[in-house]
Parts: C-alpha cells; sequence; structure tokens
C-alpha cells in the first residue's frame, strides 16, 4: 500500500536506527549531523517522515564502516522487535508467517519508501520466495541496503516463529562479498547465489505455513487498520522543495545529475517535476546552477583538489568554465577564494597536480549532461 504523502520518504524509525548504527559505527558522521531532517525534534517524532535522500546520506556514511557492505544484513541483529515500530508487528503477529509477511510487504510504506523499494512474494506450493529491488542509487548503498531488507525479513520471521529458521537460499544481484562467512553465518545457510537476477529471500513452504506461537485472534486486523491510518497521518518533516534540493544534492554528490534521475528519487514524472519547480518560482536550470555553485565553492575552500577535478565535478567542461563561473558569482578567480580560505599555496595548480583522494561527492559521470 502507497500514500503518495510518503513518497520520497522513509519512517523516522528507519531513520533513527541507520543514525544510531553510524553512531556505533565509529564512523564520523559529518555533514549527516547537519541535514535538517535528521535533528532530535525530527527523530523524536514518531509519525514524522524523514526524506530517503537524508536516509541515503546516512546510508553512504555507514558503508565507509562495512567494506563489502555485508554491514547492510549484519546491523539487523543489532535491531530488537519494536525497532521499526509497527512495521515489526505486521510482520510478527498475525495467524502464520505466510500472511504476516505477506502484510508487511503490502504495508512496506509503513517502514520505507514504497516508490522507490519494489517487494514481490511469489508462491509455488513448495517455496515462498521474497523479491527486492531498491533505486538507482551509488552501487555500496544499494548492496547494503539489499542485504538489509533480506537480513529484515530473515530476523522478522525468526522471531515471529521463536525458533532459528533458515532460509531455503538466498540470491543478491551483487558480486560475492569479502565478508562471506559473516554472511554464511548470518543466514545460517552456504547456499547464497552472488551475481543472481533478482535479489530474493526463499523459505520452505511448511516454515511459513506453520501456526505463529504467539498469534492472537483479529489482532492483525487491528494492525493493519492501524497502518492505513498511520500513513494517512504521516507527514514528511521537509516542506517538498527542501526535499528537491536534498534529493538535487545527493545527485551531484553521485555524478548522476538529470532531470529524469531526481524526478526518480521525488517519485513524480520528469514532467511533474519542472511544473512543481514552476510553481516555486524557480527552474530545473536555476536550481542546478545554484548546487553547482555551492559544491563548486565549498570544494574551492574546504579541499586542495587541482582545479581541473573540481570542475570535473560539478559539471564543468574545463578549467576556464569553472574560472569564468567563479568570477561571475564572487567577482573574483578561484586562486583568491582559495587563499581566503587559507588553502595551502599552489593547491589549485591545475593540470600537472596529482589526484589526493576522492571527496564524498564522488567521481561518477559528469552533471554536465543535464537537461532542462
Amino acid at each position: 500500500m502507497r500514500s503518495p504523502a510518503t513518497d520520497g520518504t522513509v519512517s523516522v524509525q528507519l531513520a533513527r536506527f541507520v543514525v544510531d548504527a553510524l553512531r556505533r559505527s565509529g564512523v564520523e558522521p559529518g555533514r549527516v549531523a547537519r541535514l535538517p531532517d535528521l535533528g532530535p525534534e525530527v527523530l523524536g517524532n514518531d509519525l514524522a517522515r524523514v526524506s530517503t535522500a537524508s536516509a541515503l546520506a546516512v546510508w553512504e556514511q555507514l558503508t565507509l564502516a562495512g567494506p563489502g557492505t555485508a554491514i547492510g544484513a549484519l546491523i539487523t541483529d543489532e535491531a530488537p522487535i519494536g525497532t521499526f515500530g509497527l512495521w515489526d508487528y505486521l510482520i510478527t503477529t498475525g495467524p502464520s508467517l505466510r500472511e504476516t509477511l505477506r502484510q508487511a510487504v503490502e504495508y512496506n510504506a509503513v517502514i520505507g519508501d514504497a516508490a522507490q523499494e519494489k517487494l514481490l512474494v511469489e508462491e509455488d506450493g513448495r517455496t515462498f520466495n521474497i523479491r527486492h529491488a531498491t533505486g538507482s542509487w551509488g552501487p555500496d548503498v544499494v548492496e547494503a541496503i539489499d542485504f538489509f531488507v533480506l537480513g529484515l525479513f530473515l530476523t522478522r520471521s525468526r522471531a515471529a516463529t521463536g525458533r532459528p529458521l533458515v532460509p531455503l537460499r538466498v540470491s543478491v544481484t551483487h558480486g560475492a562479498s569479502g565478508r562471506h562467512r559473516q554472511l554464511t553465518e548470518f543466514f545460517g545457510t552456504t547456499r547464497i547465489d552472488f551475481g543472481a537476477p533478482y535479489n530474493s529471500i526463499t523459505f520452505h513452504d511448511n516454515d511459513v505455513r506453520a501456526p505463529l506461537p504467539r498469534a492472537q485472534p483479529g489482532l492483525d486486523r487491528l494492525l493493519v487498520r492501524h497502518a492505513e491510518l498511520t500513513l494517512a497521518a504521516a507527514r514528511p518533516a521537509l516542506l517538498w522543495q527542501d526535499r528537491f534540493r536534498m534529493a538535487l544534492d545527493s545527485a551531484f554528490r553521485e555524478g548522476a545529475v538529470s532531470l529524469e534521475h531526481v524526478a526518480q528519487r521525488l517519485a513524480v514524472s520528469p514532467r511533474t517535476l519542472q511544473r512543481r519547480l514552476g510553481e516555486h518560482g524557480t527552474t530545473w536550470r536555476e536550481e542546478v546552477e545554484s548546487v553547482r555553485q555551492e559544491h563548486a565553492l565549498e570544494l574551492l575552500r574546504t579541499t586542495d583538489l587541482p582545479l581541473r577535478s573540481v570542475a570535473a565535478r560539478v559539471g564543468f567542461s574545463d578549467v576556464r568554465a569553472l574560472r569564468r563561473a567563479v568570477r561571475r558569482w564572487e567577482g573574483r578567480p578561484p586562486r583568491d577564494i582559495r587563499s581566503t580560505a587559507g588553502a595551502g599555496a599552489g593547491a589549485g595548480a591545475g593540470a600537472g597536480a596529482g589526484e589526493p583522494p576522492a571527496t564524498s561527492w564522488g567521481t561518477g559521470p559528469s552533471p554536465r549532461a543535464c537537461r532542462p
């Protein structure tokens, strides 16, 4: 079940968990701590919805703590039932695991962004299979989220049945992880198929049809009704234009700036996105230029990247285009901005300078191909 009001957002319970997981990992939160919908007033409101862009920013940092991104599955062991609020009880309360898993899939918007997270149940009389796919984000983030979702269904199924349920098979579209042994221990099986056509977790039909030990007649129907009311009452913590800016910012950091990509992040069509921007007195081209300016100036002030690298990262064809833009924005050349910021002499040496380690903006395809 989807609610248009929750598209482009995730539950505050999910956001709280990944923020806490980041803190436990010891990774410096950096800009994540400054995101407007991850402050204590939002994370403390159980009806709030956090923008998917903010949640992805946390996932990006979290993957730094877990090489191979198996961390997505492993952290679900740190989430007891109740961590994800109502969704946890949808999946653990009912006559059988078959019914509660179907219920949890149908109401996945209670926990995640139903516009981006696709779930499908398949049955053939012998097996019960849940397939999952997520948005077209950075590969490490996608891998971590895919493992996280499969891990959630496993840990919640074990809690519902009260026994160490073992799946028949786990399939992922990603390559073999360097933490294969940990994944084998976590899922309880060596049947983990890497490089598969889709992500899935498969249970034996007998396991999902057995009565749940703590089932209470009628409680599952009450929880479904509560889920519908919760989705109807939920509201994004950020205004639409703020969510758009965060989605565009994320696209810049991934090197994937295009009208179509950002529209997909916001669960609207490109034409609808252009219309909404017009209603707010701006255009796609103006917004891209504004964020490009913000990113370029931040890179100049806070890194010693060569000018050619700064130009490429923010979508300019060459250093000359960057210099012209900086003069237009600031009325002075890039070297003066670096000098004022206290950057080392020669930081913008240009073509001959060596490349420092990549920053969090990423080095993906140039965003200069964005279309108005």
